[in-house]
């Protein structure tokens, strides 16, 4: 019988995907190192708004910022990838920084 359930619960064992799990090698630490790194890239930006100076700043490209931090956030979380979950978690609350900063110092600039 082709689609007893027994059959199609050994296919799908057999389907199953073996997990490669390897040590870090430098490269990944590197990586891992930059990933923590680079967001703080927005530093200069939070200081900027919050002393007042939002000319220019752009509101809804944060938030969109903003947002897809939050998804590759998650899919890091998801997929287990530390370089995305570092990255994107401190992305997230840089990019939220910079939208409280612009709300809070200056008229907005959607655009």
């Amino acid at each position: 019988m082709p689609h007893s359930p027994v059959h199609v619960s050994a296919k799908k064992k057999s389907l199953k995907k073996k997990i490669d799990i390897h040590p870090y090698t430098g490269f990944d630490r590197l990586v891992l190192f930059v990933s923590v790194l680079y967001p703080l890239s927005a530093i200069p930006q939070i200081i900027a708004v919050f002393s007042g100076r939002t000319e220019g700043v752009s509101v809804l490209s944060w938030m969109v910022f903003l947002v897809c931090s939050a998804l590759f956030f998650t899919y890091g979380l998801r997929r287990k990838v530390p370089p995305m979950i570092a990255a994107n978690s401190i992305w997230v609350v840089m990019d939220a920084l910079v939208i409280i900063g612009i709300f809070m110092n200056g008229a907005v600039s959607w655009f």
